[in-house]
């Protein structure tokens, strides 16, 4: 749905697993979200956390075998895309869900030009668009991600163009062909601080102009705060933690939010004073008994090495699985 109000995507109890020889790692587990239109929202966490593998989950992109869709749903559109067949995901990859992926030259073809592929991309979502049409929008697209040479990037081969500059072109293609919905994992990664700034500006053009709802996956919580309205923290395949940007960075309740925060490189700090999360991620073949965190947390207790906390309200928009953030939980 895209009615005022109403979720563009709705994620329910998601499950997304892969084999291995000593059996299957649970890598999301029981996620739910929603996204409307108008919305940015951010999916933070370490890395192995499940936030890629999520936002893989959305476009039916994971690898299977090994990978496998082990529950849930993921609605679209009133279609649950976990149960269509490729053929029908394909209109949907592109055309409804654009995805930045973290690899930008992964994400191109080696074998043809740069030309080729926005304007194949776009004429293959849109039959009514001609070569010439087609090759039109493709470079006011390129011209909005910051090139001003557009006929060199066109012409040019994956391989002739910076990690940066095959960055932008990924972003180009996936604006020229109008998604409802974007999802944009690490999309300033190979960018300097420059072209940073102007890629995060256009986004929120783009978001505040049309309402395109987008899903930002990063480690950096600057990004999150300079462009995001909502954000999800994910460890060990749960979402922890969820809440509009500027409460849950100001003001987190869970443990593992504190640490992240707590964890962002302080320039004007003393030497010696950075602060880390101590420990390491869990296993997801045998995943702690309780909560996830828990052996890494100063603060759990008895009960929070027991036993699984629910994903409950925490008040005022805020979502949080923690025994000790929302005191009715621990009885």
């Amino acid at each position: 749905m895209d009615e005022a109000g109403q979720p563009v995507l709705k994620v329910r109890n998601l499950r997304t697993g892969f084999a291995t020889p000593a059996g299957t790692v649970v890598a999301v587990d029981d996620v739910s979200f929603d996204i409307r239109r108008g919305e940015i929202l951010a999916i933070i966490g370490e890395s192995g956390s499940g936030k890629t593998v999520t936002a893989l989950s959305l476009i039916k992109l994971i690898t299977t075998p090994p990978g496998k869709y082990l529950g849930g749903s993921i609605e679209l559109a009133g279609a649950d895309t976990l149960k269509l067949d490729e053929a029908a995901m394909e209109g949907v990859r592109g055309g409804t869900i654009g995805m930045i992926f973290q690899n930008p030259r992964a994400s191109l073809d080696p074998s043809f030009t740069v030309e080729f592929q926005l304007v194949e991309t776009m004429m293959r979502h849109d039959s009514a668009l001609d070569r010439s049409a087609a090759l039109d929008i493709a470079t006011r697209s390129l011209q909005e991600v910051g090139f001003p040479d557009t006929a060199r990037v066109l012409a040019s081969y994956p391989h002739q163009l910076s990690g940066g500059m095959c960055q932008r072109v990924g972003l180009a293609m996936v604006l020229a062909c109008s998604p409802k919905l974007l999802i944009a994992d690490e999309p300033t990664t190979a960018l300097d601080v420059g072209v940073q700034a102007k890629i995060l500006l256009l986004l929120k053009k783009r978001n505040r102009e049309s309402g395109l709802p987008i899903i930002i996956i990063t480690h950096d919580i600057g990004v999150v705060r300079a462009i995001a309205t909502r954000v999800l923290v994910m460890y060990g395949g749960h979402i922890q933690e969820e809440g509009e940007v500027d409460e849950l960075l100001s003001a987190p309740l869970h443990p593992y939010t504190q640490a992240l925060i707590r964890s962002i490189p302080d320039p004007d700090a003393p030497a010696g004073t950075m602060t880390f999360i101590r420990g390491e991620p869990p296993n997801l073949l045998a995943p702690p008994r309780g909560c996830r965190f828990a052996p890494r947390c100063e603060r759990a207790t008895a009960i929070c090495h027991a036993q699984v906390p629910e994903w409950r309200s925490a008040g005022g928009g805020r979502m949080v699985r923690c025994h000790l953030a929302v005191p009715e939980a621990v009885q």
